[in-house]
């Protein structure tokens, strides 16, 4: 019977998803979750948490979406076409170029993050009151619910900077209301206040359970909380949005703190390999995701974005490698040539951006499959394409399948030491050694060692590994944002750091100073039109 009541509970939760309603905060309208018929035992409470995880899932896509089109690695085709390799046009042109206006701001409803926000909470509403949980278990399942609404939250401040500010369900004889949670945007520091403190109960509350809860990569543990927390508090020590102002060391200082405690856990190291971090068949053995969502054949649930940066079958075969020898499918490797295609090449990485990787480098190769489309020409700008094997999957060989299964990291090793080298940077200590720790796995034996140098070149160089580590895990956008030049700016405005569409041209920086306030998404004009309390993004009316 429980577990009847678990799969009716996560069903139900599953119905939520299908409400598309017209009000802005897109919420969801049934929701017997908030009567008496539910949160009754802990199957029910369980398998309402087992949902909320599986929303982590669902929204993964953001990543992708809001971290990586705008951060400067993704190109035109490198000819100014909008081509790929393969003659296919490319999407999110105008968003990958930073042409954002009211009427292409590439979300609608906030991205419909507010309906997760308000699952959680309801959880955060609920599990208070649910008498029969134990006192571990009410603790556990609170310190994730606040942790994942932080997370939310963080994602719509970096994005939109203030939103409007839902902590509560709106419900009315067991509906969630949309009307009622339409409200204005409120104040960028009100939402970093929630975030912070919402972080903190996570901690609290974990530290109440008696443990850290770190049970496998995709249960929310502590050491997530731990990371989101290193996160917004050095975007807070460095980034000024709307009222608030950057706080610098002080939150640099806590930020700090909290990456020492995942670093000195002892639970988490690189894999030896670098593509051992992402294949599916290395997922029982991964030690370096901290967080990450299940991409697999059991649920049929697929990495997103992933077959935007392979081939289709026909294209693949009339095209060559670096060589130029004929590429073909002949190889059914589970790894081999037959996992690039069954997909259709709406993204390409910059050619500049593949030409800064060193030949010695692992990472190059287990990220990018460099292909040409003709022998007639020279091996640059439209003849340049770049696939995706990094996040590709694997090739069934007893089906003659492709699945795009790879995990989904949220929050890996690798980005505990590199934000940690940058912590140090800004703090005017050493950075080299969590640098090196990188490179060592990057390059193996004889690996370029990094010697500590100024404050603003140490950032480059963090910068650059950052580039390399974490293709197409959306990292970049925050990065440019977040990292500042000798005179104190967002590298976003440095030209320095910026690959250009055609290697060996300056191009200038991502953002000019005078589109600072791009820095933010617009508000889309249909969110607008459903919520006339919604304001739109100073700079974008």
């Amino acid at each position: 019977m429980k577990k009847i009541n678990i799969i009716l509970g996560c069903l139900a939760l599953g119905v939520m998803t299908m409400f598309t309603g017209c009000e802005s905060l897109d919420q969801a309208p049934e929701d017997y979750f908030a009567s008496g018929n539910f949160w009754t035992d802990q199957a029910q409470v369980s398998g309402y948490m087992t949902g909320l995880h599986s929303y982590l899932r669902t929204t993964y896509s953001m990543h992708f979406a809001t971290g990586e089109i705008r951060g400067g690695l993704l190109g035109d085709g490198d000819d100014g076409t909008g081509v790929s390799v393969f003659g296919e046009s490319m999407d999110a042109q105008t968003i990958i170029k930073q042409q954002l206006r009211a009427d292409n701001a590439q979300f609608n409803n906030w991205n419909g993050l507010y309906a997760e926000i308000v699952r959680v909470n309801l959880a955060i509403q609920q599990i208070p009151n649910c008498t029969f949980l134990t006192d571990t278990e009410r603790a556990i399942y609170l310190a994730q619910s606040y942790g994942m609404r932080a997370y939310y939250y963080f994602f719509l401040y970096r994005t939109w900077g203030g939103v409007p500010l839902v902590t509560d369900v709106a419900i009315t004889e067991g509906q969630v209301s949309a009307a009622a949670l339409s409200r204005p945007r409120a104040a960028a520091s009100e939402i970093m206040k929630l975030i912070k403190a919402d972080i903190a109960e996570s901690e609290a509350q974990f530290a109440a359970s008696g443990g850290d809860q770190f049970t496998n990569q995709y249960s929310w543990s502590l050491y997530a909380t731990l990371m989101l927390k290193a996160n917004v508090y050095a975007w807070a020590a460095n980034v000024t949005t709307g009222d608030f102002q950057k706080t610098g060391n002080s939150d640099l200082q806590t930020a700090r703190a909290a990456l020492q405690q995942v670093i000195g856990s002892g639970k988490f190291s690189l894999m030896p390999e670098f593509y051992q971090a992402f294949r599916p068949d290395f997922k029982a053995k991964n030690t370096e995701n901290i967080l990450a969502v299940s991409y697999n054949t059991s649920d049929k649930v697929y990495m997103p974005y992933a077959s935007n940066l392979c081939a289709q079958a026909n294209f693949f075969t009339a095209a060559y490698d670096r060589d130029g020898n004929p590429l073909t499918l002949t190889n059914k490797e589970a790894y081999g040539p037959n996992s690039l295609i069954n997909g259709i090449c709406r993204f390409q990485y910059k050619e500049s951006f593949w030409r800064a990787f060193d030949d010695a480098d692992t990472r190059r190769d287990a990220t990018f499959f460099p292909i040409m489309g003709s022998t007639n020409s020279e091996w640059t700008g439209s003849n340049f394409g770049l696939l995706l094997p990094k996040f590709s999957g694997h090739y069934e060989t007893s089906e003659g399948n492709h699945y795009f299964d790879c995990d989904g990291p949220i929050f890996r090793y690798a980005e505990a030491l590199l934000l940690m080298a940058e912590i140090e940077n800004d703090l005017g200590a050493d950075p080299s050694k969590y640098i090196n720790q990188i490179r060592q796995r990057a390059y193996g034996d004889g690996y370029p060692a990094y010697t500590n140098q100024s404050q603003y070149l140490n950032t480059k160089a963090i910068l650059t590994e950052c580039d390399k580590e974490f293709v197409f895990e959306g990292k970049r956008w925050f990065n440019i944002q977040r990292m500042h030049d000798a005179s104190g700016n967002a590298l976003v405005f440095d030209a320095s750091i910026n690959y250009p569409y055609i290697p060996g041209q300056s191009e200038g920086a991502i953002l000019s100073s005078s589109e600072s306030y791009k820095l933010l998404w617009p508000v889309s004009v249909s969110t607008m039109t459903n919520d006339p309390a919604i304001e739109q993004t100073p700079g974008y009316e």
